[in-house]
């Protein structure tokens, strides 16, 4: 892919990522965001660098223009946490195209998606932790951040919507963009 198509690709996905973090940023729809699943995709079928570069700019972006407050010093964490999901597309892809498949396998999808959210949020609960209590950290500190019922409910929001939306919306993310690609070619 020419350089140029890979600035269109990454400028689209990260205009999708925070327009639809914006529509869905009220409080009947917390922590339910598109955002890791269209980084999943990018990765999936433009590769590493795309999808790395539209999670790194979205989370970025979000992080100081989301409606509900920056996150200040834990978006670091935020940006690196999402790289995971850039990871898993591109690795799905390897995997699946090895094996001579061409779409995923909707229930693996959902599941892997679930398992980087689940690493996601904790791995940036317990930078925030860190932070919060620092430099008197504590084991009891860092489950209380872990383990906060608001935190939970964040949490199981998180990874209960990255598993639907892996299992509905990547596979056939993947499928009709698969499908537009090989028509203008």
């Amino acid at each position: 892919m020419k350089p140029t198509a890979q600035v269109a690709v990454v400028a689209t996905f990260t205009a999708l990522v925070v327009g639809s973090d914006l529509a869905l940023s009220g409080p009947e729809f917390s922590n339910v965001k598109l955002l890791d699943t269209l980084v999943f995709v990018s990765a999936y079928l433009f590769g590493l660098r795309v999808g790395a570069a539209v999670g790194v700019l979205s989370e970025a972006i979000w992080s100081f223009a989301s409606p509900v407050g920056s996150a200040g010093v834990v978006a670091p964490f935020l940006v690196a946490g999402e790289l995971l999901f850039a990871l898993a597309g591109y690795g799905a892809a390897r995997v699946w195209r090895r094996e001579g498949r061409t779409y995923p396998n909707p229930l693996f999808v959902g599941a892997l998606l679930a398992l980087c959210a689940f690493l996601w949020d904790f791995e940036t609960n317990a930078a925030t932790a860190m932070i919060a209590f620092w430099p008197g950290v504590t084991v009891s500190n860092f489950l209380a951040t872990e383990f906060n019922p608001l935190t939970l409910a964040f949490t199981l929001a998180h990874e209960g919507s990255d598993f639907l939306f892996g299992v509905l919306l990547a596979p056939t993310f993947i499928v009709m963009i698969t499908r537009a690609r090989r028509r203008t070619l």
